[in-house]
């Protein structure tokens, strides 16, 4: 296997920038462009550049990104790109409520449900048509 990595600083405090990969080799066809293509950026490469170019003014994203905030924006710094705002949440979890997206998006696609804001589902759009008001979502979620 072969990859690039980004020669940051390997006795950073921050593991997330010790020479960190930013693009990876993959022999394997690709499903959509076949062997086209042989490297691929990361994730973590990717997204900030993306989310600047495209106009990105907040990004959220769930708390175990947060060591990658100062890639983030060591990327964007390097390359002098407009820096998004980064919002941090913490994952919400309900029991016996099934919130995979995947999972979700197969009922959506069968049928099943009339669509991601149909009130049986457990979305924001599906809770507010459920009838729960803007105001006491907010408030559960900061409880």
């Amino acid at each position: 296997d072969y990859c690039v990595r980004g020669k940051i600083d390997m006795a950073n405090k921050n593991k997330c920038l010790r020479d960190p990969v930013f693009y990876r080799y993959n022999d394997t066809p690709h499903h959509m462009v076949g062997d086209t293509y042989k490297v691929y950026p990361t994730y973590d490469f990717a997204c900030p550049i993306v989310d600047s170019i495209e106009g990105v003014t907040h990004t959220v994203r769930t708390s175990e990104f947060n060591d990658r905030n100062d890639m983030y924006f060591w990327i964007l710094d390097k390359i002098n790109l407009r820096k998004p705002s980064i919002f941090d949440i913490s994952r919400l979890n309900f029991v016996n409520t099934c919130l995979s997206k995947r999972k979700l998006q197969k009922l959506v696609d069968t049928g099943v449900v009339s669509g991601w804001d149909d009130p049986r589902f457990p979305t924001v759009r599906g809770i507010l048509r459920r009838g729960l008001q803007p105001f006491t979502l907010k408030q559960f979620m900061l409880e």
